[in-house]
């Protein structure tokens, strides 16, 4: 059987929670987490993850001034960047409900995967 590329809307949904947990490890601000912002991010993810994409380098240095374990733990959220980006490197500005369903798959199996980081990002 071969193995499936996960669609552009569960990479993005991936892509949310890192930056997300990025952002939560750097500057103890975990509202993209919210639900207004993860319900703007779901339908339009193209204009929020640019957004937080411009970010994402503060924010990793911002873990770094937390301290040695943030700066660690930001390092490797850091670097799984790469690995979300849809293959064709757009982000879709807009996902229908179906899609919807599958970014918010990606964001939720995402932050578990980050669950380790939590003391973190308090």
């Amino acid at each position: 059987m071969a193995d499936t590329q996960p669609s552009p809307a569960y990479l993005c949904g991936q892509l949310y929670a890192t930056l997300h947990t990025l952002q939560a490890i750097g500057k103890r601000d975990r509202r993209l987490g919210n639900d207004s912002f993860l319900s703007q991010a779901k339908q339009r993810p193209g204009p929020a993850l640019r957004e937080q994409l411009k970010k994402a380098g503060e924010q990793l240095l911002a873990a770094r001034t937390r301290g040695p374990k943030h700066g660690k733990a930001a390092g490797e959220v850091f670097r799984a960047i790469a690995d979300f980006v849809p293959p064709s490197g757009r982000l879709p500005d807009y996902l229908d409900t179906s899609s919807q369903l599958d970014f918010l798959s990606g964001y939720h199996t995402q932050s578990a995967a980050y669950a380790a980081h939590d003391t973190l990002m308090k």
